[in-house]
């Protein structure tokens, strides 16, 4: 699971620093470090990270090959602009996939996490009350990839993850611009809930209608 990493890499043996870089960008792109049709330098990013501009070019490359970015330049990558219907269809698959994780999950969680779940839903909603984006973005993260994780389908779990790093600067926008609405707020504690009563299929309906909201969302912008 993706960890949050700020400031320069930390650097791994049994890890190729590419890697590392790729990781630590990819983390960025999900928690919406970077706004839409922001620019990633290579320059930049070497000189943040404190090395060399071959393992940042590898790492971009990367994002870009599983369509996380655009290539810009030969020297520098973009976050995708917002055009809602191609979000909307993001968020619409997201809500099918995530639904599916959540169902194969719930048999699988153990009591402690489903304690876990339920601090950290709890947790999201003084976060809201607070104004803390930031935090609630993080763990909304947590709250979401410890049931996919869960679901015990590492296919599954990457797509979902790599969906999340597509559509992440458009949620976090969207999280530090709109007010949620009351019912979509406390949807966690309910997803949480129906876990701990091993109700598969209403979990996952629940977690559909949690990723849903993001689809009308950005539906309606394009009206």
């Amino acid at each position: 699971m993706l960890q949050r990493q700020n400031g320069s890499i930390k650097r791994l043996a049994q890890t190729p620093l590419s890697d590392q870089i790729y990781q630590n960008l990819k983390w960025s792109l999900t928690i919406g470090e970077y706004v839409p049709g922001s620019e990633l330098s290579i320059r930049s990013l070497a000189k943040k990270m404190g090395t060399s501009a071959m393992p940042v070019r590898e790492a971009l490359t990367r994002l870009a090959s599983e369509r996380l970015l655009i290539s810009a330049t030969n020297r520098s990558y973009k976050v995708a602009s917002l055009e809602p219907k191609r979000v909307a269809d993001q968020f619409f698959v997201r809500a099918r996939l995530e639904g599916i994780a959540t169902s194969l999950a719930v048999p699988n969680m153990t009591t402690r996490q489903i304690d876990q779940l339920e601090e950290l839903a709890s947790m999201m909603v003084k976060d809201i009350e607070k104004d803390d984006n930031e935090s609630y973005i993080v763990r909304n993260y947590n709250f979401h990839f410890s049931i996919y994780e869960a679901a015990g389908n590492d296919e599954l779990f990457w797509t979902i993850e790599r969906l999340w790093a597509q559509t992440g600067p458009f949620l976090a926008h969207v999280v530090r611009e709109q007010d949620m609405p009351q019912d979509w707020q406390i949807l966690h504690t309910d997803i949480a809930k129906a876990i701990r009563a091993r109700d598969a299929d209403y979990a996952a309906q629940l977690m559909e209608k949690d990723i849903s909201w993001s689809t009308h969302t950005f539906q309606d912008m394009d009206t």
